[in-house]
């Protein structure tokens, strides 16, 4: 019981030092460097910066930010340019949760369904399903809150690090069956 404890208490505090960084919240008043407190883009304790929130990410930025966080790079055409931060956030918050291997594979790219949440304005991501996905879908099923569904497809909803998110199991007549995760 002990071991368990200090597990939750060492992961938490972990959980805690990358969600502040993340969300651009000092841990310590006075704990940043003054360059790092006039900078409208905050450290987090690796020196690299993350906007917070609302901002809008390059590709770049989202790719260096997941591949820190050891979520596998969008394979083919799939973009996260424009992606906003909270949604990178989410995701990564997903992994930590989950404990599973997460492939994206849909970003902003184009040839999505359009709306103010949507793909386009970095609002959502697909995940993959199969293989490797099957660990995220199982997790999501038994842990998040079942919702009504949006047409045929079913709905799952959840709140991890203060985002909430909304997971769609959509089954798309042509294929490529994932995830359709909003983070908000």
């Amino acid at each position: 019981m002990l071991k368990v404890v200090k597990r939750v208490m060492r992961n938490t505090i972990k959980s805690l030092m990358l969600g502040a960084a993340l969300a651009g919240v000092a841990i310590l008043p006075g704990a940043l460097p003054a360059s790092a407190q006039a900078n409208p883009v905050q450290w987090h304790s690796a020196g690299t910066s993350t906007p917070a929130g609302n901002a809008r990410l390059t590709n770049r930025q989202a790719l260096a930010q997941l591949a820190a966080a050891g979520i596998k790079h969008p394979a083919g055409r799939t973009s996260l340019e424009g992606v906003r931060a909270r949604t990178i956030q989410g995701v990564i918050a997903l992994k930590r949760a989950s404990r599973c291997t997460i492939t994206i594979t849909g970003g902003t790219e184009s040839g999505h369904s359009a709306g103010p949440r949507s793909h386009a304005n970095g609002y959502k991501l697909d995940l993959r399903t199969r293989d490797e996905g099957a660990c995220l879908t199982k997790w999501i099923k038994t842990t998040q809150h079942k919702g009504k569904s949006r047409g045929n497809d079913p709905r799952w909803y959840g709140t991890l690090d203060r985002i909430s998110l909304e997971y769609v199991y959509e089954t798309p007549k042509r294929g490529g069956v994932h995830w359709d995760v909003t983070f908000i």
